[in-house]
């Protein structure tokens, strides 16, 4: 078993790693990505590591590496790649142990693995490490689950909910355990929505449109986006610059009077997508800032 590492620099734009990160999806059973100083703040290099079978060819690599950099315009330094013997240990046991249980406000969240009881008094996110993002410790995950959590508390009911990029279903979950109200939770990665029904299984919640439909489709444009709109509530944790793209289409779906929430920003981007949803008839009515990221409240 090897492990293939890629050191970049930390001036590439966060929407610009997963051009990187898909060098060696076919050779590689596992994936994973971050910081040097091991934050999620980029003020040190990116670090992507995938864990192979087999070693890769290193001239192959290079090629694909070079070819990424090329069209990204960056100069990239061939020192910092390395394929190294990976040691023979249980990685799913290894990754399980990582993944603690842990708290988001009335949101207890833990893995298959773990072997004590829910807390009466908080809803259980059963969520497994899985190749889908979202385990909910990263702060943008923890900041939509804080913002619908604060939307109850002034509250809030919707009757419609979107998570728009589901991810591994952690917010489409969070939000049918919050309000048991029916969520459309849509992702243009099929691997993504496979994620979000085996979790959505593991947390015994029925499916079917008045509980947690889940489809696979191209944003805002699926037919059953449109179909099932306007939405009262609707939950995008993404990327700031597909946010900002997607600001007019979003605001087409929102109720009149409903809740959008915003996530996948770095706090220097936050002042660009905030003026590209007020330009949109959306304002900010609340702002979340969890380890170098923000998460936006708005209404229309």
């Amino acid at each position: 078993m090897f492990t293939v590492r890629v050191t970049l620099p930390k001036t590439l734009k966060n929407e610009e790693v997963p051009h990187f990160a898909e060098l060696f999806d076919s050779a590689a059973f596992s994936a994973a990505r971050l910081d040097a100083d091991g934050g999620n703040d980029h003020t040190a290099d990116w670090i992507l590591e995938w864990l192979c079978e087999d070693a890769p060819s290193l001239d192959n690599a290079k090629a694909g590496l070079d070819a990424v950099a090329q069209g990204l315009d960056l100069d990239l330094d061939h020192a910092a790649f390395v394929v190294e013997d990976t040691p023979d240990i249980d990685w799913l046991a290894h990754s399980y142990q990582q993944f603690p249980a842990f708290d988001v406000g009335p949101f207890f969240i833990y893995g298959s693995h773990h072997d004590g009881a829910v807390p009466a008094d908080k809803f259980g996110l059963q969520i497994d490490a899985a190749t889908a993002f979202g385990s909910g410790e990263h702060g943008t995950t923890a900041g939509c689950l804080e913002a619908m959590v604060w939307l109850e508390e002034q509250g809030l009911c919707p009757w419609h909910v979107l998570d728009m990029g589901t991810g591994s279903g952690i917010l489409a979950i969070a939000a049918w355990k919050l309000w048991k109200t029916p969520v459309l939770a849509i992702d243009n990665d099929a691997e993504s929505v496979r994620v979000t029904e085996h979790h959505r299984v593991l947390n015994a919640i029925p499916d079917g449109k008045m509980n947690i439909l889940t489809a696979v489709g191209d944003g805002f444009a699926a037919e059953i986006v449109q179909q099932r709109k306007p939405y009262e509530l609707v939950i995008a944790n993404i990327l700031a610059g597909p946010l900002k793209d997607m600001a007019g289409d979003l605001e087409a779906v929102v109720d009149d009077g409903g809740r959008v929430i915003l996530s996948g920003i770095l706090d220097e981007q936050a002042d660009s997508v905030e003026a590209a949803y007020k330009a949109h008839g959306l304002s900010v009515i609340r702002t979340i800032n969890i380890g170098g990221w923000t998460t936006f409240i708005l209404s229309r």
